[in-house]
């Protein structure tokens, strides 16, 4: 079965990054017989803590596109830029980050940890309460405790921050074989790791397991070996998102406060005056990643409510989901950037994982991310509170378990967390809870 995009006005990251899977190089050659599990450089040391090291690698097949960075989202963690050598890393290159005792494990398989958007392997699962902090040891993350418990842990970071979804599968399966030849079991046939994501980290995950590049025409890229026994998503789009086309407020804010996020629109009116979104239009080409992840949250059971709710009849509500133009919006629509995304989430879910793979779903309920003060105002900041959610992905599209099932895997454990997105990532309450879904047969 074969997929094509159907990109809308400006996606044409999309497109190019479709036609460099599916068009260009002649070549018969796989993507797994142009990686060779061998690093590129190697960084150790204090550099690398609290890792034992952080390795390069570079997958050498031409398919691999130069996908361009927001001009405010190259790589900004010192560490990870270091290790990359650039902030602005080609597609083709991942980091493979390796936790101390991972070659003195008393545990039965090895973990892939996976990060998600605007995020890295160090950030999120080594130092999760900081961002540039240089100090990796007060604060241990997932990495540390696992590690401590007797696990052989690593973690991937990706070259960009919201990068196509198909590459990143091809990495992560990239960093599977890399494990394999580190623990010296390549010809060992029983040979599995688990993977851990976290938020868009579910999605490179879901690609290769569910084979994705075979659907959607790429057949260089890496059909699932075999070699995952569990996934463990942690706060996942396993149902998609639809932010930027239910809330006209977060395509003015993020516009106004010039935050550096996806929106549903192409331009819109600030302070009396029509304002292109520009580098943040989502058909814009820096947001591969996020088009595949849109999907119309009513169809995982998350309706309209007061909040998508426009003082003009409705009319700009309708026009920023359905496409259209308000008095104070254009905009292509919730169904257009689906269609431009590949409809990703509709394709992964009608599929399903293997049926070998079992899966782990870990959700928030905290609907607030942080507060903001005005003044001596308090504003509760959430970019989803139209439903239950943590912020950031609603609870019923993060434990969307009918999107896994359909081949016959098996979904073990479904829990919910009274936290938000972020803290989902650094709560000792959820370490334990991993620990345990790793332990599990």
């Amino acid at each position: 079965m074969s997929i094509s995009y159907r990109p809308g006005r400006g996606s044409h990251l999309i497109g190019l990054a479709v036609a460099i899977l599916v068009l260009t190089c002649g070549t018969s050659a796989t993507a797994t017989q142009l990686f060779k599990p061998d690093p590129e450089a190697v960084l150790g040391g204090a550099d690398a803590a609290p890792w034992s090291a952080i390795e390069r690698h570079v997958d050498r097949h031409p398919r691999f596109p130069l996908e361009p960075f927001h001009p405010k989202l190259a790589h900004f963690y010192p560490q990870v830029a270091k290790a990359f050598a650039t902030k602005e890393p080609h597609s083709r290159s991942f980091l493979l980050h390796l936790a101390p005792g991972w070659d003195r494990t008393s545990r039965k398989r090895p973990v892939l940890l996976i990060p998600g958007a605007n995020d890295d392997g160090t950030r999120r699962y080594a130092h999760p309460l900081s961002h540039t902090h240089p100090d990796h040891l007060k604060v241990p993350g997932l990495a540390q405790y696992l590690a401590a418990r007797g696990f052989a842990v690593f973690a991937i970071s990706f070259s960009h921050y919201h990068g196509c979804n198909l590459h990143q599968g091809e990495q992560v399966a990239n960093a599977i074989a890399r494990i394999r030849a580190l623990l010296k079991r390549d010809s060992d046939p029983t040979f599995k790791v688990d993977l851990v994501t976290y938020s868009k980290g579910a999605m490179a995950a879901r690609c290769y397991l569910q084979s994705a590049g075979q659907l959607y025409g790429a057949k260089h890229l890496t059909a699932f070996r075999g070699d995952v026994h569990r996934v463990v998503f942690q706060v996942g789009p396993i149902g998609g998102l639809d932010t930027p086309f239910r809330y006209y407020l977060y395509n003015l804010t993020c516009k106004v406060n010039e935050i550096p996020a996806p929106l549903g629109v192409s331009s819109q009116v600030i302070y009396g005056s029509w304002v292109d979104s520009g580098a943040e239009d989502i058909h814009s080409g820096f947001w591969t990643g996020q088009l595949q992840m849109i999907h119309d949250q009513r169809e995982v059971g998350v309706g309209y409510g007061p909040l998508s709710w426009t003082a003009d009849a409705n009319l700009t509500m309708v026009a920023l989901r359905d496409g259209g133009a308000s008095l104070f919006l254009k905009g292509q629509g919730l169904d257009a950037a689906r269609h431009a995304g590949g409809d990703m989430i509709e394709q992964l879910n009608r599929g399903g994982l293997p049926a070998e793979v079992r899966a782990s779903l870990a959700a928030g309920t905290q609907p607030i991310l942080y507060d903001d003060h005005v003044h001596t105002w308090k504003m509760p900041l959430g970019a989803e509170l139209s439903g239950q959610s943590d912020g950031l992905v609603f609870t019923k599209s993060a434990c969307y378990a009918k999107g896994l099932t359909g081949r016959g895997a098996r979904v073990t454990a479904v829990k919910t967390f009274p936290l938000n997105h972020i803290d989902m990532s650094r709560s000792a309450e959820v370490f334990r809870w991993v620990s345990e879904q790793l332990a599990a047969e």
